[in-house]
């Protein structure tokens, strides 16, 4: 069974913008923040609890320069370790201003597999460093080109936050770019508009909906097949994704949030 966590942490980085022209100068974020999401899977007509992940802000320094560290934490519940075991981590180092990556690194581990994966964003000389070592393969280094506003994947999460909807149109498709796996993906998303979600614990809550385009990979299907929900206040955060993946469907719900900057659902 491919990790139901990955799968999410895969999602929130298709729907990220960087090229739009409405992106908020000011961060709806600060250091300190963490939200928590509780992650399901539909198999066989079941919806089962997979796991949660975790993202959190923090200050930092890279190469002696200020910058913010995010990271994101995956694990399966404990009551289906002894089926299959998912401990992944995430971590980003960018600008603390305009969030441009200067390293990311991930340590996944899901049941019988694991690699790692640092890479060092080279701005300057416009060029990604990347070093993998997957199980017992030789350890690959690459370099890759860095195209203009690409972010990594983790980055890309908090950038998507400072995209202003209310400036969007309804069926209006937003560019995005994004690099994982040694490679820079062209993509879009498009805006939906705004609907109502009834989360379990929150009521209704008013949320920008859109759908990004997926490049199909081993877990998520080719095409517009995901709805996101943000919620539609300053803090523009995620509270609910849903998915089809190749085998069965995907779905993340918002858990728990602490050390928001703004008031939550206060617009």
């Amino acid at each position: 069974m491919q990790t139901k966590v990955k799968a999410f942490l895969l999602s929130l980085v298709s729907v990220c913008c960087i090229q739009w022209k409405a992106v908020s100068q000011e961060l709806p974020f600060e250091p300190g923040e963490s939200l928590t999401y509780a992650v399901y899977y539909y198999l066989m007509g079941v919806w089962v609890g997979a796991g949660d992940v975790t993202f959190s802000v923090k200050e930092d320094e890279f190469m002696n320069k200020p910058c913010l560290n995010f990271t994101g934490e995956g694990k399966t519940h404990p009551r289906y370790e002894w089926f299959y075991t998912v401990r992944d981590t995430y971590e980003a180092y960018a600008d603390a201003q305009d969030l441009s990556p200067y390293r990311f690194k991930r340590d996944i581990n899901e049941g019988s597999f694991y690699m790692k994966e640092d890479c060092i964003f080279d701005q300057r000389r416009d060029r990604v460093i990347s070093v993998l070592k997957v199980k017992e393969n030789p350890i690959r280094v690459d370099t890759s080109d860095l195209e203009d506003n690409t972010f990594d994947v983790l980055s890309l999460i908090y950038q998507a936050r400072r995209i202003d909807f209310d400036k969007a149109k309804p069926g209006e498709k937003i560019p995005i770019k994004m690099f994982i796996d040694r490679e820079t993906h062209d993509l879009f998303i498009r805006y939906q508009g705004v609907e109502i979600y009834n989360h379990d614990e929150y009521g209704e809550v008013a949320c920008h909906v859109f759908s990004p385009l997926l490049v199909q990979g081993t877990i998520f299907k080719e095409g517009e097949g995901m709805k996101v929900y943000v919620t539609k206040d300053k803090n523009l955060i995620p509270i609910y994704v849903e998915s089809e993946i190749r085998v069965g469907s995907i779905r993340a719900k918002l858990k728990s949030t602490k050390n928001l900057k703004y008031p939550l659902f206060q617009n």
